[in-house]
């Protein structure tokens, strides 16, 4: 391995990725994953869940179109492992020559290495369980997970390195880490209703077994939660900061819930039709999205250029040199 670090070393310096370069192939990467989780639901909207019965194989050999279910399951394997592998991979090889090199890139780009190689035996369990829901959530919650570190790594890509202060009070700080908890829940208790209604896939898959009505009510609830943590949010922000591009973030995230919160209530009022649910399985991963980019947006990053400077400048005039304050959130 010592032999091949000068190598790839020689590679990368002749071979370089720039920092537009790499925020491009950022991007990609997430639309890449937000598609994995769209075709995924499209599987199970379609009675496709097992049009394939093995794994990996599909039944009597590794690919076959037999059946228009049989080319469905078929499509959402060949993305979700050969799509997120080449999208992951593109990422990391080009965290390992951009320049100048960033090892939270890198580290960034190794997180969604684990994602793809957690969601490929995750998704041959959920075939052999027989589409249980459990495990189908388990497939969704993660192909989000996968979102949001896109997500931070998009975001990452566009800004310097170097530490994050908050633009906001401590207050407004922990009030956002409970909007962006709020979120994380709602990934949760969504697959539960999914998993208690009518699309499972196949019609002899399992279901939770809880009443609809039930689960749907605790997943609105906590959606109600959702909307205002953001909104009370967004008061508070009025008098601390003014920063117009976080505003806009911060309203395009308040319009995100609002139209999710009406899909899904349209959608529970018109039986779960599966076209709507294919939309709320969109706007569940615009939710996680919009949510991350409008938090991170809180923190000022102060380049280590900058910071350099600022101690240089402080030690030469005789005072102590500035300790910037970590956002607890890197």
């Amino acid at each position: 391995m010592a032999l091949d670090r000068p190598s790839t070393a020689k590679s990368a310096e002749r071979h370089p990725v720039t920092p537009e370069g790499y925020a491009k192939l950022a991007l990609a990467a997430l639309i890449v994953f937000v598609l994995i989780a769209v075709v995924g639901a499209a599987v199970r909207l379609t009675g496709s869940g097992l049009g394939c019965a093995d794994w990996p194989n599909c039944s009597d050999s590794f690919i076959e179109f037999g059946t228009p279910n049989q080319a469905m399951e078929q499509a959402n394997r060949f993305l979700s492992g050969i799509g997120a592998i080449v999208a992951a991979g593109m990422v990391t090889v080009a965290a390992r020559r951009r320049r100048p090199y960033r090892q939270d890139l890198f580290r960034l780009s190794l997180l969604l290495i684990a994602g793809v190689v957690a969601n490929i035996p995750l998704g041959g369990i959920t075939v052999l369980s027989g589409l249980h829901p459990a495990a189908v959530g388990s497939h969704f919650v993660l192909g989000m997970a996968m979102i949001g570190v896109s997500t931070v790594l998009l975001w990452r890509s566009r800004h310097p390195e170097g530490p994050r202060v908050s633009k906001v009070d401590p207050i407004t700080l922990n009030l956002s880490r409970v909007m962006v908890l709020a979120m994380m829940s709602l990934m949760l208790t969504g697959p539960v209703v999914t998993g208690s209604g009518p699309h499972a896939g196949d019609i002899e898959a399992k279901r939770f077994g809880f009443a609809v009505p039930d689960v749907a009510r605790i997943h609105s609830i906590n959606m109600w939660i959702f909307l205002i943590c953001a909104t009370v949010l967004m008061f508070r922000m009025r008098t601390l900061v003014h920063d117009q591009d976080l505003f806009r973030r911060g309203y395009a995230l308040l319009g995100v819930i609002v139209v999710q919160g009406g899909i899904g209530y349209a959608q529970y009022e018109m039986g779960i039709p599966a076209w709507l649910v294919i939309l709320h399985i969109v706007g569940s991963s615009l939710v996680v999205i919009a949510t991350l980019w409008f938090y991170l947006g809180l923190f000022d990053v102060q380049s280590l250029e900058d910071l350099e400077c600022e101690i240089s400048t402080s030690q030469g005039a005789g005072h102590p040199a500035p300790t910037p304050q970590p956002a607890g959130s890197r």
